[in-house]
């Protein structure tokens, strides 16, 4: 009977591609010399690397050793550190669901390895429901990688510190907006940039001889094919403009229509034109996106010799409007629309102006807040909150809020803080941060932190200025805070020593119920007796407490204003939210596991293991807080 040392080296190869890299490391190799030598082999184990893992962090250069000669690059050392990097995060995803206590340190350990961690993190949506913390191993796989996005988005706006007239990196700078709400997705700015790279590609292969042509012609011929290839310029319904689908530059691109706000399809063609050696920048035009092409020094924009070393003005430049029409704009339109703006309408304006790439992320930033102001008072089942929060994934209210919270960053990463107006926005950050994404605490520490220090030691310099940063203007002390709760944890909520706890609070942590008054579905997941504060992690600001569809009523079951001490209120989980607060009178227990919308299951692993069916509720996991629970 053959053996497998009868088959000769080329077909055992063959054999290795079809065995996994932990069979071959466990069993295969250790048979004998020469299979070891042969499963050790590099090209092997670049396969290896490939296929059991699709992300890499940009500190391993994976391009570059990918074009290097297999031998020469350590394949199985890479795929081994690898393996290790994911039983490190195996170990801390472990401990976040086993404690609350450091469960942001722990994010920050995961997330500081970069995108090495993110084939892990997306392998725990798929844990089998029999695990004990099924529910809690998924959100905060999923918590963890959404901070990571988050951190990779802030890093690109950090970058812009200290040049903020940078004209560079246009796609990765708006892509970073696409990366708080990315998920699970692809559309990630690695996407982003491969699918620029693309058209660009495309429109070579289409236009061989485009090189010859002069300036105005190669802006003129671009932007024309962009349209007819439906890239840019797709049109939709005026009542949707401020729909988030439109505003994301990576959500754009990755869809059929390609339908966009005109400020992403004017960065598009800039993004585009530019890999093709077309000088071209957006504009911070009021009203409208605009675009603006130079020509090459030495050049006008027909191709004509110049002698002149000036720089360019306006009667030097070409403007178009890639998401409107074919056909070059004249200036003499431009300066129209700016008188009807009130704005200064000379050449030497700041709107006819190239624009610094951290204006455009300023002002995009200001389109995600008027969508999210545009329907903050309305009732959380809205059609028209669906409609403009909707994405390929997330709960679109869920989603505003986390594109409102991105803007945010991109305003304070991308303005100079030697300045007093660089901390206009920065309390509403440091609340939005510390009340609903304290797993984003390292962001604060490794981005936010540094750029404070430079506003204040500006403030320090100004001999009048007065220093009257408190609270919520404070970094430091807003970090120094968040890392002690996160480290010690909370007071415990006890029933059994207190008989009139146990005869007033009617229900527990866990139990599923409808609003008597609103119809939502929510989870029980903290309660306040009388005169007591809820445990830190379940206190619930003032602007957090809106229950009514997403409204206000401060007056009612919220008990501001005129709290009543004998009331008994609870916090509870909905799928937008994870800290709203409802009295007891208008609790209705849930029995049925069918009435359970989803998404529920989803928003309560923040606080739960998993969901016990036949009693109809989930398994409590904050017994710090709440032992006899």
């Amino acid at each position: 009977m053959a053996q497998l040392s009868d088959f000769p080296d080329e077909i055992i190869r063959h054999v290795l591609h079809f065995v996994s890299a932990e069979d071959n490391l466990r069993n295969f190799q250790l048979a004998s010399r020469r299979l070891h030598n042969i499963a050790n082999e590099p090209l092997l184990w670049r396969t290896y690397c490939l296929r059991c893992f699709h992300f890499w962090d940009a500190r391993h250069n994976l391009e570059k050793k990918l074009k290097a000669r297999a031998s020469s690059v350590g394949w199985k050392d890479l795929w081994l550190k690898r393996r290790r990097t994911n039983f490190r995060v195996e170990r801390w995803l472990d401990g976040i669901v086993r404690t609350t206590r450091g469960q942001a340190r722990r994010v920050a350990a995961i997330c500081e390895l970069g995108l090495d961690v993110k084939d892990y993190l997306l392998d725990q949506r798929y844990i089998d429901d029999s695990d004990e913390y099924v529910l809690a191993k998924k959100y905060w796989a999923q918590a963890t990688l959404d901070s990571l996005h988050r951190g990779l988005a802030v890093e690109v706006w950090f970058s812009y510190q200290g040049r903020l007239n940078s004209r560079e990196h246009l796609d990765a700078a708006l892509g970073a907006f696409d990366m708080f709400v990315l998920h699970g997705q692809d559309h990630d700015l690695n996407y982003i940039a491969r699918t620029l790279d693309q058209y660009a590609i495309q429109y070579i292969t289409e236009h061989p001889h485009s090189k010859r042509f002069n300036t105005r012609d190669k802006a003129i011929n671009l932007m024309r094919w962009l349209r007819l290839k439906n890239y840019i310029g797709a049109e939709f319904p005026i009542s949707e403009y401020r729909n988030l689908q439109y505003c994301l530059i990576g959500h754009v691109l990755s869809e059929r229509e390609h339908a966009s706000l005109p400020l992403v399809a004017a960065a598009i063609f800039v993004c585009v034109a530019q890999r093709l050696g077309i000088n071209a920048a957006c504009l911070n035009f009021p009203g409208h996106a605009y675009v603006s092409v130079e020509p090459p020094a030495g050049e006008d924009l027909d191709g004509e010799l110049v002698w002149s070393n000036k720089r360019p003005t306006a009667l030097h430049r070409m403007y178009i409007d890639p998401f409107t029409s074919d056909h070059e704009v004249p200036i003499e339109y431009l300066r129209a629309k700016l008188v009807e703006h009130g704005w200064e309408s000379d050449d030497d304006s700041a709107s006819f102006q190239p624009s610094p790439v951290p204006i455009i992320v300023q002002r995009m930033a200001k389109n995600l807040k008027a969508s999210w102001a545009e329907v903050y008072t309305l009732p959380e089942n809205d059609p028209k909150i669906i409609s403009t929060g909707r994405l390929r994934t997330g709960i679109p209210l869920r989603n505003l809020n986390t594109a409102k919270y991105a803007a945010m960053w991109a305003d304070l990463m991308t303005k100079d803080p030697a300045t007093f107006r660089w901390s206009d926005s920065l309390s509403r950050l440091l609340a939005e941060c510390s009340q609903h994404w304290s797993e984003d605490l390292w962001i604060l520490e490794k981005y936010l932190s540094p750029v404070y220090e430079a506003y204040d030691s500006f403030l320090k310099r100004q001999p009048m200025a007065m220093d009257d940063r408190v609270g919520w203007q404070h970094v430091p002390d807003i970090i120094r805070m968040m890392n002690n709760l996160d480290n010690r944890g909370s007071t415990a909520c006890h029933r059994r020593y207190t008989e009139d706890i146990q005869r007033s609070v009617h229900y527990k942590i866990g139990q599923v119920f409808r609003h008597k008054r609103y119809g939502y579905v929510g989870v029980i997941n903290g309660w306040r007796s009388k005169n007591m504060m809820l445990p830190d992690p379940h206190t619930v600001s003032h602007e957090d407490a809106r229950v009514e569809g997403g409204r206000f009523d401060m007056y009612s079951e919220m008990g501001y204003g005129r709290r009543p001490t004998d009331k008994i209120f609870y916090t509870c989980v909905r799928p937008a939210y994870c800290r709203l607060r409802i009295a007891q009178e208008n609790v209705e227990i849930i029995t049925d596991p069918a009435e359970i919308p989803e998404e529920l299951f989803i928003a309560a692993g923040r606080f739960f293991k998993r969901f016990d069916r036949e009693s109809c509720r989930f398994v409590s996991n904050i017994k710090e807080y709440y032992p006899d629970d």
